[in-house]
């Protein structure tokens, strides 16, 4: 089903699957919940594969996520996950110099959240573009509003089977732009 609601506090919100959102655009306003509703989302997911793993669905195997976000809040994001729901998922900090993220390469195995800045996925895309991640969230998603920047195109390589864009810019932004924004959400055939 296909829900779309604006309220009055500018909250924006996009899904295209009724049990969870399969993609997604939040704009929390205010609050700044967005990294709230995409650890819910997450947490969920992974409870569900593991659920359906453990009942001999081999098609549920624990896959990775990853998030997104500018190096500022690499660590916000995996305070907050360790926070709420650290008892149950895992977290890898994928950040640092390029011989500390090759020492976390072992980590990122089942069903652990990968949490990188948008420059390292730009540099360390021929090791995250192995992966098909259960979500892809990007944190300050606008900044893949240039359909043909280097980041841009990088982040669209990623493969996962479900993906989120926060964003607390306002949505003024040109069709362009916009088109940018939603061709990473929904993207097209490859």
């Amino acid at each position: 089903s296909l829900s779309l609601s604006l309220s009055l506090s500018l909250s924006l919100s996009l899904s295209l699957n009724a049990d969870l959102p399969a993609r997604g655009f939040s704009r929390p306003g205010e609050g700044g919940l967005g990294w709230a509703q995409s650890i819910c989302i997450i947490a969920s997911a992974v409870h569900a594969r593991r659920e359906k793993f453990a009942g001999g669905d081999t098609s549920q195997a624990p896959v990775p996520s990853l998030v997104v976000c500018p190096p500022t809040l690499v660590g916000h994001w995996a305070f907050e996950f360790d926070k709420f729901v650290g008892s149950q998922i895992r977290t890898v900090s994928y950040a640092g110099a390029p011989a500390e993220r090759a020492r976390k390469r072992g980590e990122v195995v089942g069903d652990v959240v990968v949490i990188t800045s948008y420059e390292t996925l730009r540099n360390e895309l021929e090791f995250l573009g192995t992966f098909n991640f259960c979500y892809c969230v990007l944190d300050e998603g606008h900044v893949i509003k240039n359909a043909k920047s280097k980041t841009t195109q990088a982040v669209k390589a990623v493969r996962a089977q479900h993906r989120l864009l926060l964003s607390g810019t306002p949505i003024q932004n040109n069709a362009l732009e916009l088109w940018s924004l939603f061709d990473f959400l929904m993207p097209g055939p490859t």
